[in-house]
């Protein structure tokens, strides 16, 4: 294991210095990758303006990446992150991925090198696969991360990883009034474009809700599409019990929460009043300021 870190580190320090030798050479540009002077090569149907990527050289004995493979990568927070590289004719050189953040060598053929045991290579044997595979995602992770072969002259692929947040959103007011005896209904919904969020827990007051208590008349219904997720929660014959914070908390995304309150016949008709005062309150303070503008208008 020794040697295996004294190859890794030598690897690391050829990377490091290679990343340094190669700031005025090389160029990293979103969806492209420019490599060293001399061999580059555009993939076919790509001009002047588009990226600029070197796969190394195919039709030859020499380690080369497949050509349809992705340079940009979006992951979600707390979710698996899969950065694809694939390498043709590797023969007995290794594979490495480097962080270019810090120039940390995070793995060598199948091995890790970080005591960050989120990252990990995906190589099925036998296969072209030497994929980096960073599980749980976090907001730091995202950056480039460069794909190396120990070929000589070195030949690498940096790829961009994107990570997004996914956030919860209760619909309606964040205030929420409710007859008592009627049906409190809550619907949070997490839009995204990766359909796992995880499991939808909802509390109260910081309480998970046990749909099984005594109380009874406490439900959830879950839809799922590819772009959403909607969690909608029921409690039927609301009593002032049932008032409180009301937390909408997805495994794998930012929590939503309303406050909820039950409020009986003269109440209801008290907060209505005010609500109506406010908003009379509020259409007079528009006419104040619309005839003081035509007043100052006319002084002009």
């Amino acid at each position: 294991m020794v040697a295996g870190n004294e190859a890794g580190a030598e690897e690391g320090s050829g990377g490091g210095g290679g990343g340094s030798e190669r700031a005025g050479a090389a160029q990293v540009r979103p969806g492209g990758v420019q490599m060293w002077p001399g061999e580059a090569q555009v993939r076919p149907g790509e001009g002047e303006t588009g990226p600029h990527i070197t796969w190394g050289r195919p039709n030859t004995n020499t380690a080369y990446f497949h050509t349809h493979t992705p340079t940009n990568v979006t992951a979600v927070v707390g979710q698996r992150a899969l950065l694809p590289c694939r390498v043709i004719n590797l023969d007995h050189k290794d594979v490495s991925w480097i962080r270019q953040r810090d120039l940390h060598i995070l793995t060598v053929g199948i091995f890790t090198y970080t005591t960050d045991d989120r990252f990990k290579v995906f190589h099925p044997e036998g296969s072209d696969q030497w994929s980096l595979v960073v599980s749980p995602v976090t907001f730091r992770d995202a950056g480039v991360y460069e794909c190396q072969v120990s070929a000589s002259p070195k030949v690498f692929m940096p790829v961009l990883l994107q990570v997004q947040v996914q956030r919860a959103v209760i619909e309606g007011p964040r205030e929420v009034y409710v007859q008592s005896g009627s049906t409190i209904k809550l619907t949070c919904v997490i839009s995204t474009h990766s359909e796992n969020v995880g499991n939808v827990i909802w509390f109260t007051d910081g309480r998970e809700l046990d749909y099984d208590s005594p109380r009874g008349g406490v439900s959830i219904e879950i839809e799922k599409t590819p772009t959403r997720t909607t969690s909608k929660l029921f409690l039927t014959r609301a009593v002032k019990k049932d008032s409180g914070n009301y937390t909408c908390a997805p495994e794998f995304a930012d929590a939503a929460f309303v406050t909820v309150h039950v409020v009986s016949g003269e109440e209801s008709a008290a907060v209505h009043t005010a609500n109506s005062s406010e908003d009379r309150a509020g259409s007079r303070a528009v006419v104040v300021v619309v005839m003081m503008m035509m007043v100052w208008g006319q002084w002009r």
